[in-house]
């Protein structure tokens, strides 16, 4: 059996997390009979960045639930951290040709995403205008209506001209929605592009210290019953989670059966999107206590049909349908589901037959996982309500019933 991942958007105390799930953490299905006595867990708190290891209490909290320790020397072996934040610093000091290659790579990276970010901007206040010109024009008026709204049925020459003036108005609308998806496409794809021209050129993957580094990294992986990734700085956590290429062993791991909790930045790095909010943007939002988002980069892919939205009470305003809908439309391609404090989402795989299922399910007790629909409307899941999503046993039997 698959190991499973529990998301969660920005939970208070890191030690709540621990005490919520004791039942799954001290349980295992791993293919590994050492990982299944022992469970041993691994945390990755790179995202504190110079606090990587203030983790004591979280230590603490695993071992009250019953996580033995199992010390050499003076360092517990069945608690650990990645040292990510370290492991990186460490072969910046040891190896400074390549890392003043790769420091070179990210501020054209960054020099990129300016030019994205002032273009992103620049979109979203045409979409602003012209929605905003249209609802001065129109009553009732919602982004869902018009990104909605089908042209292509419609007869010029059998409709108004308050009704061309709509017809056409959609159409530009949809065309800008349009231009702000295919920005994000693009500037991902040269970020990648740059970033695949260092690690050809720069042969980082031959260097001694990088490989002992790397493989070291992927075997505390590979070994692991549970991983916590916590919050924090999200573009330290990723940047070093990519550059060590770490992916492949989170899939291997998940394989094996080995259980992920994730807090916000965490939970991000696992998605198919990395999303990041900008403080100091407002072109979108009009509430004056609202962010606006952009996409940060891919991540890690682990959970594909859902885009997560951490923070979602603090960063988006939940009660403009408008806003809903904009995000819906700009992630069209899976479900946009927003987690706050205490909402938790469980994501694990299941075999019934000869058939292999995922579940998503509502597992936060206190508070559900907020769905966003297109109409800009929110549904708060009940606790234990699976999502109903292409690949799980609902949806199959949804569309069977029709």
């Amino acid at each position: 059996m698959k190991g499973s991942i529990i998301f969660n958007g920005n939970i208070q105390f890191e030690t709540e997390f621990i005490e919520k799930f004791k039942e799954n953490i001290l349980n295992s299905n791993h293919n590994n009979k050492y990982v299944r006595e022992n469970k041993p867990v691994l945390l990755i708190t790179a995202a504190w960045q110079k606090r990587e290891f203030k983790e004591e209490h979280i230590k603490q909290s695993l071992y009250s639930i019953g996580i033995k320790p199992i010390f050499k020397g003076a360092f517990d072996q069945n608690v650990k951290n990645l040292s990510l934040y370290h492991n990186f610093n460490f072969f910046k000091r040891e190896v400074p040709d390549i890392y003043d290659f790769y420091h070179s790579k990210q501020e054209v990276i960054k020099r990129v995403k300016l030019f994205y970010r002032e273009k992103n901007s620049g979109l979203i206040k045409i979409l602003q205008k012209q929605l905003k010109l249209l609802k001065n024009t129109f009553k009732n008026i919602t982004l869902y209506k018009v990104l909605s709204y089908n042209s292509e049925n419609v007869e010029i020459n059998s409709i108004n001209q308050w009704e061309l003036l709509y017809h056409y108005a959609c159409k530009d609308i949809q065309a800008t929605m349009k231009k702000i998806r295919d920005n994000d496409k693009e500037m991902i794809k040269i970020c990648k592009e740059i970033d695949e021209y260092f690690f050809i050129n720069s042969k980082v993957n031959k260097n001694t210290v990088y490989i002992k580094l790397k493989n070291q990294m992927e075997q505390e992986i590979l070994n692991s019953n549970s991983i916590f990734i916590f919050g924090g700085h999200i573009a330290v956590l990723f940047n070093r989670l990519n550059f060590f290429k770490l992916k492949d062993a989170f899939f291997q791991a998940l394989e094996n059966g080995t259980n992920f909790y994730t807090v916000s930045a965490g939970s991000l790095c696992l998605c198919e999107n990395i999303i990041v909010f900008d403080d100091n943007s407002s072109e979108w939002t009009s509430t004056g206590n609202m962010y606006d988002f952009e996409l940060f980069d891919f991540g890690f892919g682990l959970v594909k049909k859902i885009q997560i939205f951490p923070h979602c009470k603090e960063y988006i305003d939940m009660n403009d349908p408008d806003t809903i809908t904009y995000t819906t439309s700009r992630f069209s391609e899976m479900m946009c589901v927003g987690l706050d404090q205490k909402s938790f989402l469980l994501l694990e795989t299941y075999k019934e037959g000869n058939k292999e299922y995922e579940r998503f399910l509502s597992v936060g007790k206190q508070e559900g996982v907020y769905i966003f629909n297109n109409d800009g409307s929110i549904k708060e899941t009940n606790y234990k309500e699976e999502l109903m999503l292409p690949g799980t046993k609902v949806f199959e039997n949804l569309r069977l019933n029709k």
